[in-house]
């Protein structure tokens, strides 16, 4: 047997012979690129959650730091209607920045609570489909990153929505809370 003879055996099949195969040359690289996008969106979430573990605990002294500093003895000196209705306007301004604290409070919950959260999981991984040719599997998990990366985007926009909501209203809060103090400090001097 000579050279030419043993080339000549193991030439491929003819075109004809062959199924196609379809291939997928850039599905590692973009694998690669929504695997990064997990990771930011993952990377998203835990920081929502730990800003506003900080705010809720700020929330709390504030709450705790309000509730001690504001006077309500001038209450009994009202002896008029005009002082009474004033007395009620007051309190009314009084209780605002509490309320505005508390809304603040629920939209910071509303981030830390459990939400479902999209995994690769483990189900995909068998002895079968490590069989399946390499670019078709990077495709293939391509696909569901793609997935669980936009339904977890999702679920961080909402996070983030909550989170201007709260950070909102922790302003509003803390506006009407100078506000009172002025007002306070106004009070006490007449």
């Amino acid at each position: 047997m000579s050279k030419s003879e043993t080339l000549e055996q193991k030439k491929p099949p003819k075109e004809a012979d062959k199924e196609p195969v379809e291939t997928f040359p850039s599905a590692e690289l973009l694998l690669s690129v929504i695997q990064s996008e997990y990771t930011v969106e993952a990377e998203r979430k835990r920081d929502f959650e730990s800003r506003s573990g900080i705010l809720i605990a700020l929330l709390g002294a504030l709450i705790g730091f309000y509730g001690t500093e504001v006077d309500f003895s001038f209450f009994n000196k009202a002896d008029s209607s005009l002082e009474i209705v004033s007395i009620i306007f007051i309190s009314l301004l009084y209780i605002f920045p509490v309320i505005m604290l508390l809304i603040s409070f629920k939209h910071l919950l509303n981030v830390l609570k459990t939400k479902e959260y999209q995994r690769i999981g483990l189900g995909g991984f068998t002895v079968e489909v490590s069989k399946i040719q390499r670019d078709d599997v990077a495709k293939r998990l391509m696909v569901h990153y793609k997935d669980i990366v936009t339904r977890n985007g999702k679920e961080n926009d909402a996070k983030a929505n909550e989170f201007k909501l709260g950070i909102k209203n922790l302003y509003i809060a803390l506006i009407a809370i100078v506000v009172v103090f002025f007002i306070k400090e106004i009070i006490t001097i007449i």
